[in-house]
């Protein structure tokens, strides 16, 4: 049976799970509609159809109507099948039907395999009568409720209380985590996967019985097929893995592989329809596409003062490190860093901590490799922070250990750093840069981008375009991602885009996202006064400029 302090630290675990799922979904309303998440939902309303059409394939046939261009949230890349080719199951598993109801894990734009995607579908079961956005978003909420919970209980159960309640803190009051916590995309799934693996790997290789190992060593491998089925980045996720059990030659490590390597495989292959006809050749379109987006997807991006077009071009190799001093909270990064030491100091004695030290310094390096993909902030390394959540707790268990008072003290110091930083942030906690950077002001002028997800275009900014656009002009963006049109068609956005309509625009919007601006852009942002400009902590991050009649060239 469970003592009654494991009983404690599990109830507790519970309770801060269902804490961060409150203020999640509490905030969740106040987070615009970001670059990616159009995508996100046309894809789930293809794979939502294909199932649908499992159920009855002739009914689904019969009412079958082929959307029209650009009428959907997915990028089209092959026209949609006919009626006659999805009237049965047999038809519904084709290679051809397959392939436009799943657009994942090939070329692009559908570079990213769809276990994201299906993350999404939670909503439709646990909150139906949600609308799309929403309820899109419950799965990954859910899943970074969970994932705080987890950390919670493991970190009280190895280092106690304060570590425990400093660890799961730094995951859920860290802005950039926080923020992509919400979002129906993949990145904050990646991050909770990689946290979670780290958390069972040692859970499998400490268990007592081997029932218990084997358990958590499946656990470990469906970790690990989900992780290489949400992103490129997760197929990297053994190896820090690998290299500790060869440092420390864990006999326990071998055992734990033999048994979660299978399971991944075969949780990768099942989760990816696209592949089921085509192993092979469907793998190996997915490593060519995200193996050569330099040649199919470059994107500019600003780094301090300097534009990058990456990945043809290199971000500096410290990129990294100087992402996490200007992203973190000050208090998180210093109990993360001194975790880090404490590590150091303990090799022979702690090997877990020289775990979770090795996996941060991995995609810390993973990121900063020559000609990888350096865009969106901090975005395409998450997981590194989510896995710093994990080395602050650490840290805070050291200073307790040596001063129990201060320790508890700095702990709790941190914590509200980074409750408040994160209340006085939102709505746009993307756009948080930490004291040492100068905060948001300060990054700007270092030449630092201060966003780039078109998060600020909240719900001020589309009030004075519905309110400020005639009937007989539109509305141009400078760059036009796939999630406008979910405003168009849920009437957030109720104005006309040259997209879809030829009439002069009356509006110009800009995000600041210096590293895409054009000529143009420059020009309107240094001789324009704009009509409306969204601030935070006064550095500009949307600005709405009165145009000619003329279209501007994005």
């Amino acid at each position: 049976m469970l003592s009654d302090a494991r009983w404690k630290i599990r109830g507790a675990a519970v309770l801060v799970a269902l804490a961060t799922l409150v203020l999640m979904l509490l905030t969740e309303p106040k987070m615009a509609i970001v670059w990616d998440e159009g995508f996100t939902l046309g894809r789930q309303h293809r794979i939502r159809q294909w199932f649908s059409a499992l159920k009855d394939p002739a009914g689904f046939a019969a009412k079958w109507v082929p959307p029209a261009p650009m009428s959907e949230l997915v990028q089209q890349d092959q026209p949609p099948p006919r009626a006659d080719q999805i009237d049965t199951r047999a038809k519904l598993y084709s290679p051809a039907v397959i392939e436009w109801f799943w657009p994942f894990a090939r070329e692009e734009p559908h570079g990213h395999p769809p276990f994201y995607a299906l993350v999404g579908l939670i909503g439709d079961f646990v909150v139906p009568g949600w609308a799309d956005l929403p309820r899109a978003r419950f799965g990954p909420i859910l899943i970074f409720s969970l994932t705080a919970g987890a950390l919670f209980g493991f970190a009280a159960k190895k280092w106690g209380v304060w570590p425990a309640a400093l660890a799961s803190c730094a995951w859920i009051f860290q802005p950039q985590i926080f923020s992509h916590g919400h979002y129906a995309a993949y990145d904050a799934l990646l991050t909770c996967l990689w946290v979670n693996a780290i958390i069972v790997f040692d859970l499998a290789i400490e268990s007592p019985r081997k029932a218990g190992r084997i358990a958590w060593s499946i656990l470990l491998g469906l970790i690990f097929g989900c992780a290489a089925d949400t992103k490129l980045t997760g197929w990297f996720l053994p190896i820090p893995f690998l290299f500790w059990a060869v440092a420390y030659r864990s006999k326990a490590a071998l055992q734990v592989a033999l048994i979660a390597a299978p399971v991944a495989l075969i949780t990768l292959y099942v989760a990816n329809p696209g592949w089921w006809a085509a192993p092979v050749t469907g793998i190996a379109r997915f490593l060519k596409s995200n193996l050569s987006r330099g040649t199919s997807i470059p994107i500019k991006v600003m780094f301090l003062g300097r534009v990058y077009n990456t990945p043809l071009d290199s971000l500096p190799w410290y990129n990294t490190l100087a992402w996490t001093i200007f992203v973190v909270p000050a208090g998180f990064l210093c109990f993360g860093l001194a975790g880090a030491v404490r590590a150091v100091r303990r090799v022979k004695l702690e090997p877990f901590g020289v775990l979770v030290l090795g996996h941060w310094l991995f995609l810390l390096l993973l990121r900063s490799l020559p000609h990888t993909p350096g865009h969106d902030g901090v975005r395409l390394f998450l997981p590194a922070f989510g896995v710093l959540a994990i080395l602050a707790g650490q840290g805070a268990a050291w200073l307790i250990e040596k001063s129990p008072r201060w320790g508890g003290i700095l702990s709790g110091v941190a914590i509200a750093e980074g409750a408040i930083s994160l209340a006085l942030m939102m709505p746009v906690p993307m756009s948080y840069f930490s004291p040492l950077a100068g905060g948001l002001p300060g990054a700007a002028a270092l030449g630092m981008e201060p966003t780039y997800y078109w998060d600020a275009l909240g719900d001020d900014a589309l009030d004075f375009l519905n309110k400020n656009t005639p009937p007989d002009r539109s509305v141009a963006f400078a760059s036009f991602p796939h999630s406008f049109i979910y405003l168009r068609q849920t009437g957030k956005l109720t104005t006309r885009v040259p997209q879809f309509d030829r009439l002069p625009p009356k509006w110009y919007v800009i995000q600041n996202r210096p590293g895409s601006m054009s000529p143009h852009d420059r020009a309107l942002i240094a001789g324009r006064t704009p009509a409306f400009v969204s601030k935070k902590w006064g550095v500009p991050l949307l600005w709405i400029f009165p145009i000619d009649p003329t279209p501007p060239t994005p």
